[in-house]
């Protein structure tokens, strides 16, 4: 959704003692004259994660015109608070814009946001002209750039490409996003389970829901493995249907793990093979857990219904989030 018209709505100042990463600490008042795009996102959000290539795009061909880009960096989860893991994330992305971490939501609350990704754009006198909320209008809003680029006295300016809508193409009714942890999310056989303690979960089945089976741990946020195994014989289980599926995950300090894929009961093809997933020598499928970060599973070329399992082995694994995509890309 995107609004117009606010009138004389100021952009407010950033809080001090915020850390920056690509930049010093910036100011409103320091970058009046100059249009400024703000971005808050965050870096394990699929629909951010689509979102940015135009960020870095828009960063690329309008900086030496005037424009000034920052990403506000507002958490999802407690992962995702932590500067080092951040550093990493916007060094993996290749973010080369200003990022200001708001882990408190100190930005997000002066600007009233509530979703991710969400872009406002600010004109040169400081005044809020535009915003967009989450995935497409990237013309609309390179066009709302341009305008005031053009208030500063830019003239040579590109020509704008027609609009690409993220999830172009077919679309279906994808599963929804499925969150883990008990705070937002529900596993289907945990009725009985207590929270924040280790339990024994029996495999059950409904479409759309995820179920544990296997020793594990609910928290908040995510659900974690708790025991380590000879094999991964413990697993979560989902039935979904969509074209990709990504699960937020991280392992135990970062360190390696490895978690088997298995689809329909079977290793996950080559054509449907997320960009996370890997095939050993002798065609089975795992992905490898190190980083807290959105993990890519399936990305096919169809839309399918599938039951997914996730085989862990390793104790300290966790799992957050489920996206899915429900447009052919």
């Amino acid at each position: 959704m995107t609004f117009r018209g606010f009138g004389k709505t100021r952009a407010p100042e950033f809080p001090t003692g915020l850390v920056w990463l690509n930049s010093d600490p910036l100011t409103m008042k320091s970058l009046k004259g100059r249009p400024v795009l703000i971005d808050f996102w965050t870096y394990s959000c699929v629909n951010c994660l689509r979102t940015l290539p135009y960020i870095k795009k828009m960063y690329k061909m309008y900086r030496k015109l005037g424009l000034t880009i920052i990403g506000v960096h507002s958490p999802e989860f407690d992962f995702e608070k932590q500067e080092e893991n951040v550093r990493r994330a916007i060094g993996d992305l290749g973010v080369e814009h200003p990022v200001v971490l708001d882990p408190d939501f100190a930005i997000w609350n002066l600007y009233a946001n509530r979703v991710w990704p969400h872009v406002f754009l600010v004109d040169a006198l400081g005044t809020i002209v535009y915003d967009h909320q989450g995935e497409g209008g990237a013309a609309q809003t390179e066009m709302a750039i341009q305008e005031a680029l053009q208030a500063c006295g830019v003239t040579k300016l590109p020509a704008i490409a027609p609009d690409v809508v993220s999830g172009k193409g077919a679309c279906y009714r994808a599963t929804p996003e499925t969150y883990l942890g008990y705070l937002r999310g529900h596993v289907g056989n945990a009725h009985d389970k207590l929270p924040d303690t280790e339990e024994a979960f029996d495999d059950d089945h409904a479409d759309d829901v995820p179920y544990l089976h296997g020793h594990w741990r609910i928290a908040p946020e995510f659900i974690e493995h708790t025991r380590t195994l000879p094999v991964a014989t413990e697993y979560l289980r989902m039935s979904y249907s969509a074209f990709e599926t990504n699960l937020v995950m991280g392992a135990l300090d970062d360190r390696e793990a490895v978690v088997d894929v298995i689809i329909d009961g079977k290793p996950v093809p080559a054509s449907m093979a997320g960009s996370d997933v890997v095939i050993d020598g002798a065609g089975n499928t795992h992905i490898h857990v190190t980083n807290h970060r959105m993990y890519n599973i399936i990305h096919a070329d169809h839309y399918h219904r599938a039951t997914l399992r996730l085989g862990v082995k390793t104790a300290g694994i966790k799992m957050y989030a489920f996206t899915f995509g429900g447009c052919k890309t």
